[in-house]
């Protein structure tokens, strides 16, 4: 089992023992630390999660950088990395995202994930400066849904740990511009661990046989055994994401080319 994959096993595991359905979202905040702070062990600068801003009119969690607390007024830590809002497994998760009291937690802090302990939604802001909602991540689609997952955690955590885990470090590391070619590098890295596990869940499903059936002709090989879907997988998931990757280099190369052209037209303006 993975590291991410033991951080949801152990995280569903608390949640059933504090129940099902707890009185308040405070009694939560023990699982929820933990299971951050796993992923956050992964990432540099680690990333780490606190609860030393909860209270009224605060977040229930901050996320900073484990290597240098910064602080805000008051000597409360300041969470570079945005704050966590939480709520109980039968609350609308975009309800709550969209609601004055993550817009004003966006406002100060940058960036909110909000979660009913079965779902997750990254809140950043817009071009325009509104409340934008960023990716989701669903480990049930309903309260009932979440109870079956905390009787058999072990299964669940197999089955979705590892998404859950690339899908909260990238909520943790995100940025609302990409201007650099290693920030997306890890960005994409981590969609194609996702879409590798996907491709795989998928098996022999027709779109999936359709592609392998053209990729063999394409090519001229055949993907034989498991030891070849394999390989196909791979290289489909590759492929996809390192086109996207040198679309983006092309893009950016571009844009600071019509920069410099610009600026240059403005210099020979002047000089004139």
């Amino acid at each position: 089992m993975s590291a991410f994959s033991a951080a949801l096993e152990t995280y569903l595991r608390e949640c059933r023992r504090v129940g099902r359905m707890p009185a308040t979202e405070r009694s939560c905040y023990p699982a929820l630390r933990d299971l951050f702070d796993a992923v956050g062990r992964t990432l540099n600068p680690n990333v780490s999660a606190t609860t030393e801003l909860a209270g009224e009119h605060h977040p229930d969690l901050g996320l900073f950088e484990a290597r240098g607390r910064s602080t805000a007024a008051g000597g409360a830590p300041d969470p570079d990395r945005g704050v966590v809002e939480v709520k109980l497994a039968d609350a609308d998760i975009r309800e709550i995202a969209g609601g004055e009291q993550v817009r004003a937690y966006r406002e100060r802090y940058g960036r909110v994930l909000v979660t009913n302990l079965r779902e997750f939604l990254l809140v950043t802001s817009g071009p325009d400066g509104r409340t934008a909602f960023g990716e989701r991540f669903t480990l049930a689609e309903s309260p009932a849904a979440f109870d079956l997952l905390l009787d058999h955690p072990r299964r669940a955590a197999v089955r979705s740990g590892d998404e859950l885990g690339e899908y909260l470090a990238r909520a943790f590391e995100h940025q609302t511009t990409i201007s650099e070619p290693r920030v997306l590098a890890r960005l994409l890295a981590s969609h194609a661990r996702d879409a590798r596990v996907r491709v795989r869940r998928a098996g022999d499903a027709n779109a999936v046989a359709a592609v392998r059936e053209a990729l063999e002709e394409a090519l001229g090989i055949r993907f034989e055994d498991e030891r070849g879907a394999e390989f196909f997988r791979s290289t489909l998931v590759q492929t996809l994401f390192y086109g996207v990757f040198a679309a983006w280099v092309q893009w950016s190369r571009s844009i600071d080319t019509n920069v410099l052209n610009k600026n240059e037209r403005e210099r020979e303006r002047e000089r004139e």
